[in-house]
């Protein structure tokens, strides 16, 4: 894997946005009212297979998408989903699709088979140990060990099984050669897992590096 200090920063063409943790309700510890709100908003435009690009034409083959993943109601796990809400806000290319991936790894896969990109981002918070929280690990498909057939199988079973994480979706999304050739993987360190709403503060910090990170990769 490779880190994420190597100088990624977004394209100096790409539009003046606004840092992503002073969008609503960011970093705040919600109460029943807010968990309620939060619930609708995601409803609204987070659904499985949502594209979350309002105002914008249907994606097609050889867009960019750009897919979070995360855990509902787990803090920090939730980072995928949580970010892509934050991310709706901003100005994107036409040929970039955000697009919640919170579902079973199968689905995603045929999720991928009906967009065909030519280029994927995708974006969660993995407990690896691999370094404190908030830190941010940046890698390409083609550096990961070549996929073993059993783990394929038992991940499946596990997906089927409504097991949901960024592991079990890059294992049966590689196995099955949906992925392109260009997809990369940007995930944070979490410090909380505990159940609530909103990001320890480690994981909100890497939130607008995660954006210029993102804007480095759809603008290449």
């Amino acid at each position: 894997m490779q880190a994420a200090a190597d100088g990624t920063s977004h394209s100096s063409s790409s539009p003046a946005i606004a840092p992503l943790h002073d969008a609503a309700g960011a970093g705040v510890l919600a109460n029943p009212a807010m968990l309620a709100g939060r619930d609708e908003a995601l409803d609204t435009l987070l659904g499985p297979g949502a594209q979350v690009r309002p105002g914008r034409g249907a994606a097609g083959p050889g867009c960019t998408l750009v897919g979070g993943i995360g855990l509902p109601w787990l803090r920090d796990l939730d980072f995928g989903t949580n970010w892509l809400a934050r991310a709706a806000t901003l100005v994107w290319p036409d040929d970039v699709v955000l697009e919640d991936l919170s579902y079973a790894a199968h689905r995603v896969m045929h999720r991928l088979e009906e967009l065909e990109p030519r280029r994927v981002v995708l974006l969660g918070c993995m407990p690896r140990d691999a370094g404190a929280p908030g830190t941010i690990r940046r890698y390409r498909m083609s550096e990961l060990p070549a996929v073993d057939p059993d783990e394929v199988h038992e991940r499946l079973g596990e997906a089927v099984g409504g097991i949901v994480d960024l592991d079990h979706t890059l294992a049966v999304c590689r196995h099955w050669k949906v992925l392109p050739d260009d997809t990369v993987v940007i995930e944070v360190e979490p410090a909380d897992s505990e159940f609530g709403w909103g990001f320890s503060q480690p994981v909100e910090d890497a939130v607008d590096k995660v954006l210029d990170m993102v804007r480095h990769e759809v603008s290449r």
